[in-house]
């Protein structure tokens, strides 16, 4: 089996070098690495030798959410690629529910043993008729997608990374969006039925539980049902919503009210507002407004992924 490392140095402010040059020192078995060097150069490196490859490899990334997202976005329906990950990001949302690679001698193991891998689903967003965007832990409009923003314009995350701390960025940016946020109105459809929410903080969209660095937003969100999840909170106060956030770390956020849990094949959101910002997999992607009918939908059998942690 060919193995094609793919290394984002910079994920984690620093913490993929770090991680790469022990794996690096560790490894015996013959691959290949490539080194991220740009955003969206995950994406064009995997791409390239996907379109290369006519058999099995296993392609490891050694990087964050946003690093997966964009090498998972190169091989979407390409049957010869597995993907293995070795964390290496801020919040590690991916390693939260998927199996990963902790060390060398795992992926050693693993290509050794010719053990299995299983396909798992990905999210699809729409935005209009312009954009396709693909999420393989979770797309987001609003409140969300505003924290992701100020999150990666901000200098605090660095200092947060360095000192070991890169977790509570995401917490930090939580409560400073909290007070800057414009609330907004949102219809959702699907099928027959239609749900309109007023005074929205955001509408996630889940193909595993976890967001935000470990926060299990949609508990019942798996990758291989078929199915996307919704979440929706709304008509709720801001200190109230600083409340939701803490409980969602122990699942507690479901018995609130103002959050409706959806269930579906395929969705279609509607924004009553101007402006709201969009993520996919913690990466911004822009904004959207009352014109843009965004549709989520998922397609199933899309990836390959190591079977368990080895």
């Amino acid at each position: 089996m060919q193995i094609l490392i793919i290394v984002n140095e910079s994920a984690g402010n620093g913490k993929g070098r770090k991680v790469w040059l022990r794996l690096q020192q560790q490894l015996t078995i013959t691959y290949q690495v490539a080194f991220t060097e740009y955003e969206g150069h995950g994406q064009e490196i995997a791409k390239k030798w996907a379109q290369q490859q006519r058999d099995p490899m296993l392609l490891v990334i050694v990087g964050g959410d946003g690093t997966i997202h964009e090498v998972v976005s190169g091989v979407v329906h390409n049957k010869n690629i597995i993907i293995g990950v070795v964390r290496a990001g801020s919040g590690n949302d991916f390693a939260r529910f998927f199996p990963v690679f902790h060390n060398s001698s795992q992926i050693e193991h693993y290509v050794k043993s010719a053990k299995a891998s299983t396909i798992k689903d990905v999210g699809i967003i729409h935005l209009g008729n312009k954009q396709k965007e693909i999420f393989v832990n979770n797309a987001g409009i609003g409140f969300d997608a505003h924290v992701t923003k100020l999150i990666n314009t901000s200098r605090l995350k660095l200092f947060l990374n360095k000192i070991g701390l890169g977790k509570l960025s995401y917490a930090v940016a939580v409560i400073r969006g909290l007070f800057r946020f414009h609330r907004f109105d949102v219809i959702v459809r699907a099928d027959e039925q239609e749900w309109q929410f007023q005074q929205a903080w955001f509408v996630a969209m889940s193909n595993q539980p976890y967001f935000g660095g470990g926060m299990k937003i949609t508990p019942a969100a798996r990758a291989d049902d078929g199915l996307v999840d919704i979440t929706i909170v709304h008509g709720i106060s801001r200190i109230k919503l600083l409340l939701v956030f803490v409980t969602v770390f122990f699942e507690k956020h479901t018995k609130f009210k103002e959050i409706t849990f959806l269930q579906g094949q395929h969705f279609d959101i509607i924004v009553g507002d101007d402006q709201v910002d969009c993520h996919t997999d913690g990466n911004y992607i822009g904004v959207v407004n009352e014109e843009t009918t965004i549709r989520c939908t998922v397609q199933q059998n899309a990836w390959q992924v190591i079977d368990k942690d080895c």
